[in-house]
């Protein structure tokens, strides 16, 4: 399938080449290449045979933990660029194990579902400690919430249609949160951890 996904992407695109594809989840279905690591490993080779091709610039995965993406890494080749995962102060402790393992290898992490999804963005918004923290600070509990993130070298990828907070998510470089703050947020209970996507690094063999 990717051998013919990339033309087609390309072509639907009308671009010569893009600058990052992202295999996206570490399972498969078992129907096109076997197990699920097959399938990853498969479907990696035949990304890095693009990009040798000069139509691919950059390769990256979403969703990998440590166990997945060395084994990608042992293939030789092309290293993971990024890995893109959901990450913020509530993730289980094994994202947070694999934020660390990316840092390690050079593997730039990119976080979606920062301030929660559509779901869970006013439950998780209107906290006591991320509304005392905006007050302090005078920025609002999403800002608070990418900030955490970026002084982690976690790169962010809010996403929002409302032009207001578009320019929100950009002011966040104009302030810094103190140790105790980022104590408080890197130390929920793992009690109160939970996902909203659902997709936990290093589930699938």
């Amino acid at each position: 399938k990717t051998v013919a996904w990339v033309p087609h992407m390309l072509g639907e695109l009308g671009l010569e080449y893009v600058d990052l594809v992202l295999l996206h989840v570490a399972s498969a279905d078992g129907k096109e290449c076997g197990s699920p690591k097959q399938c990853r490993q498969e479907t990696w080779l035949a990304l890095q045979r693009f990009q040798g091709k000069g139509q691919i610039r950059s390769l990256g995965v979403s969703n990998f933990g440590p166990r997945q993406m060395q084994e990608l890494f042992d293939l030789g080749g092309t290293p993971v660029a990024v890995n893109q995962l959901e990450y913020h102060p509530w993730v289980p402790t094994i994202h947070r194990e694999t934020v660390k393992w990316c840092h390690r290898k050079g593997v730039v992490v990119t976080a979606y579902g920062s301030m929660g999804s559509n779901t869970y963005a006013s439950q998780i918004t209107t906290q006591g400690a991320l509304k005392q923290m905006g007050q302090w600070h005078g920025k609002t509990a999403g800002q608070i919430l990418l900030r955490w993130a970026v002084q982690q070298n976690v790169t962010v990828i809010p996403g929002t249609s409302n032009p207001k907070h578009q320019a929100e998510n950009l002011q966040i470089f104009d302030f810094e949160l103190g140790s105790e703050e980022m104590n408080l947020l890197n130390n929920i209970p793992e009690s109160e951890h939970m996902l909203y996507f659902g997709h936990t690094p290093d589930q699938f063999q």
